[in-house]
């Protein structure tokens, strides 16, 4: 990682400040080095290196993604609701320490936080895999609940640090480029484990101390990832801090006036505590529970509906899996870009109907191919609108990031937890009823989301 840059000089500003003024009216159809200049302004210098820890901490995303199902219905012989218990296990561990952290990230430091769930996740990984091997399901639970306990100290941190270091119309951005990263370290975690796992399954497959060795490659890369962070971050510099630095004789407009106006806006918070600021909040977060729900109440079950009508060989599974995994994270900073210029409202509401419509042609799918195809779609849908709401509650309040992204995480585990338990019992009627139930939640959480936006619309303290 590098470390923050030296101030720009004055000439350098003044050219920034010209670009700006003028892109309003100008359109080019060429970039230029000045763009860059003008995205790098709206971040502070580590904010870049900062990334690198998500890119080595997501190395082994879609493994476990595809381990868990495989695992506990195929290696363990368990039945639907047990699977459906084994993912909510894993989100139970997040719930435990969702609201400590989110408090903590206010009071102590992020970084310790991060190295702290960076570790952890690393150690859980160690005991799913002897699990595995030892074909222990109370093991494999337990190292699946320590990973979720473990993860909870890491993105509520990291969320407020991504925050603080980016501008408030630049936020959806900075977040997607958060989801590029995820994308590119899933990538390469995806061919270490295609790689491995396949060539051993295919020739090796009594010998499954190296088939899931993987497991224990994505254990270092965790390690190294959260010693680097520990040692490169700066965590005291603020994207505020970082502007005021630059000492400009005269502001851009799109940062001028940026210390009144968020000042103003937090007192304005603060002292306008109205039915309608806790209402507007409260059902907020319901919607991010009842998206949590319908997340988890259909997702685990699409690996178990693939294999009784499509595919079984789990290569091929992983191979179906695999674009929509991949191409939605690798294209979220260009989504992220998309979602800071987009309407939230109009858009929760395209994103939502299109989500809905998806999960039944999936259902109704002819083939695996098309069954993939799909997939990639939802996922590309489902990364924009949640772009969308990080965006507006990263600006809601500067000084409470981290017990608002907390808050967040809990409501949004617990509906994880509720998810795969309805899941697991509605797969016992039918095992196309978890996504007919996934069609009605996430078209009724269209109205709720559009209403919340309306309601805490004039309580953001960064305002756009």
């Amino acid at each position: 990682m590098t470390p923050p840059s030296t101030p720009k000089s004055l000439s350098e500003s003044r050219k920034i400040l010209d670009k700006q003024t003028v892109s309003k009216k100008i359109i080019s159809p060429k970039k230029t080095k000045d763009d860059k200049k003008d995205k790098e302004e709206l971040v502070t210098p580590d904010f870049k290196p900062m990334l690198q820890i998500i890119f080595w901490n997501s190395l082994g995303f879609f493994f476990f993604g595809f381990l868990i199902p495989y695992a506990t219905l195929e290696i363990m012989g368990s039945s639907g609701v047990e699977l459906g218990y084994t993912v909510s296990i894993n989100l139970v561990g997040g719930l435990i320490t969702a609201p400590i952290v989110g408090y903590l990230t206010d009071k102590i430091s992020k970084k310790k936080l991060v190295l702290f769930g960076s570790f952890g996740r690393g150690i859980a990984y160690i005991i799913m895999y002897f699990s595995i091997n030892l074909r222990s399901q109370y093991g494999l639970m337990f190292g699946i609940f320590f990973l979720g306990f473990s993860v909870g100290y890491f993105w509520t941190p990291l969320d407020a640090l991504i925050s603080q270091k980016s501008h408030k119309t630049y936020r959806a951005t900075a977040f997607g480029q958060r989801g590029g990263m995820i994308g590119k370290g899933n990538f390469v975690g995806s061919l270490i484990s295609f790689a491995i796992f396949g060539l051993s399954y295919y020739f090796i497959p009594n010998i499954t101390w190296i088939i899931y060795s993987p497991l224990l490659i994505f254990t270092f890369s965790n390690f190294y990832a959260g010693i680097t962070f520990f040692k490169n971050t700066d965590e005291n510099l603020t994207y505020d801090d970082y502007i005021s630095s630059l000492n400009h004789e005269k502001k851009p407009a799109i940062l001028s006036n940026l210390n009144e106006d968020n000042s103003k806006n937090e007192l304005n918070v603060k002292n306008n505590r109205s039915n309608k600021l806790y209402w507007g909040f409260l059902i907020f977060m319901i919607a991010f529970m009842l998206t949590s729900v319908n997340q988890t109440l259909s997702y685990p079950f699409l690996q178990p509906y693939l294999i009784e009508h499509f595919v079984q060989h789990p290569i091929l599974i992983m191979l179906v899996y695999f674009p929509s995994e991949m191409i939605a994270q690798l294209l979220a900073p260009k989504l992220g870009v998309l979602a800071d210029k987009l309407n939230p409202r109009i858009t929760i509401l395209i994103t939502g109907s299109l989500g809905a419509s998806i999960t039944y042609f999936l259902i109704n799918s002819p083939n695996a191919v098309i069954f993939g195809l799909l997939l990639v779609f939802d996922m590309v849908f489902a990364w924009l609108g949640m772009l969308i709401l990080q965006n507006f509650l990263s600006r809601f309040s500067k000084n409470n990031r981290g017990k608002i992204f907390g808050i967040r995480q809990w409501v949004s585990l617990l509906g994880g937890v509720i998810g795969p338990i309805i899941g697991g019992y509605a797969w016992v009627v039918s095992h196309e009823m978890p996504f007919i139930i996934s069609i009605f939640v996430e078209l009724a959480l269209i109205p709720l989301f559009i209403l919340a936006l309306y309601a805490l619309k004039p309580f953001v303290a960064e305002k756009i």
